[in-house]
């Protein structure tokens, strides 16, 4: 059977579509990574592939989740695709509290979430896809402010920052996260901990393209506050 290369997960190569399954190869947290799956699928969350087992050339095998998968720049995501994202990652993260794969930390975090590991039907967001090495315990706010910011187009140029903080607002409400403030800031520490990281790699473009985003964070939070603020609040 043939197979046709996926483009979802924007820094994971590889990943290819063989009839109704997905294959991947392995990495350092595929057990884990295969844990949190079976676990999914026993409670019943259905937003994550299956997984099947491992083929002839050591891949893991998946369910394939037929669907839209989003990897344009900005997204420009409708507000019925924000508000089904958010939701879908609520499930995902009350699905993994107090299990032994959170361990001691709140939730299970995906690691990368964003229109280009989201899929789609119409409006609906109907799976999480590129279960890689950053899965692994955390907390909801670390991995809310990941998909906030690709979701809602935070540091997007192309985008008004009022309508980012509109979107990154609707989006919060969706989830049920009260703080919007703390997304705010959690963003501009996730580009703060991606310069840092490509830097200490040496990766200077990597670290520049960071970097900027730093500085506009640094220049906009409180306008995304204010904004994503209601009024009497």
């Amino acid at each position: 059977m043939s197979e046709q290369a996926l483009a979802g997960g924007r820094q994971t190569q590889g990943i290819v579509r063989v009839g109704q399954t997905v294959r991947r190869a392995l990495h350092e947290r595929s057990d884990y990574v295969h844990a949190l799956l079976r676990h999914l699928e026993e409670v019943g969350f259905n937003g994550a592939p299956r997984l099947l087992g491992i083929d002839a050339q050591g891949r893991e095998v998946l369910t394939y989740l037929p669907g839209e998968v989003i990897i344009r720049t900005p997204a420009w995501l409708s507000d019925a695709k924000l508000d089904s994202a958010a939701r879908l990652i609520r499930r995902f993260h009350d699905a993994t509290v107090g299990t032994s794969l959170a361990g001691d930390q709140e939730v299970v975090g995906h690691g990368d979430l964003g229109p280009h590991n989201l899929v789609f039907d119409g409006d609906a967001a109907v799976g999480i896809i590129d279960w890689d090495a950053s899965v692994a315990p955390g907390s909801r706010l670390v991995d809310l402010g990941h998909a906030v910011w690709c979701c809602a187009d935070v540091a997007e140029p192309a985008v008004p920052v009022a309508e980012q903080a509109r979107k990154l607002r609707r989006m919060c409400d969706a989830y049920g996260w009260a703080e919007v403030d703390l997304v705010v800031r959690e963003i501009g520490d996730r580009f703060r901990r991606a310069r840092d990281q490509h830097a200490g790699a040496g990766r200077n473009k990597g670290a520049a393209i960071f970097e900027n985003k730093v500085r506009w964070m640094d220049q906009t939070t409180a306008a995304l506050i204010e904004l994503s603020t209601p009024r009497g609040s």
